[in-house]
């Protein structure tokens, strides 16, 4: 079972929580593109769709928090020595601990990371 998923940005230690609510918002930001078709390839979703897919992430414990200050933070992290492909990783992480995707996608990350059960005969 996977825990809490927590990321160093903007000088904190911040915890990245999602909810149905959450992501109802990010896709209607997302211009009504499905969450499961972003956390297909984020990084391929580009910097607006990570940008939103954190902005959902923080909500929870900034309210009111903006678009425009979570870019800065993703360009605070970044020349902190982070990179998109770390931040797209953390941020799928999270989505997935959320279990509002279901749990076959939480299923379907274990199993992958498991190795083939090969027997003994």
């Amino acid at each position: 079972m996977t825990g809490p998923v927590f990321i160093t940005i903007g000088g904190k230690e911040r915890r990245l929580r999602y909810d149905i609510n959450a992501a109802a918002e990010m896709e209607e930001l997302m211009g009504g593109k499905s969450l499961l078709y972003v956390m297909a390839s984020p990084m391929a979703a580009g910097f607006s769709a990570i940008r939103i897919l954190l902005w959902g992430g923080l909500k929870h414990a900034e309210k009111g928090i903006t678009l425009q200050r979570v870019g800065l933070m993703m360009q605070e992290y970044m020349e902190a020595g982070g990179n998109f492909g770390e931040l797209a990783g953390k941020l799928g992480e999270a989505v997935k601990a959320s279990k509002i995707m279901g749990e076959s996608l939480a299923s379907e990350e274990e199993a992958a990371e498991e190795p083939p059960d090969e027997g003994n005969g």
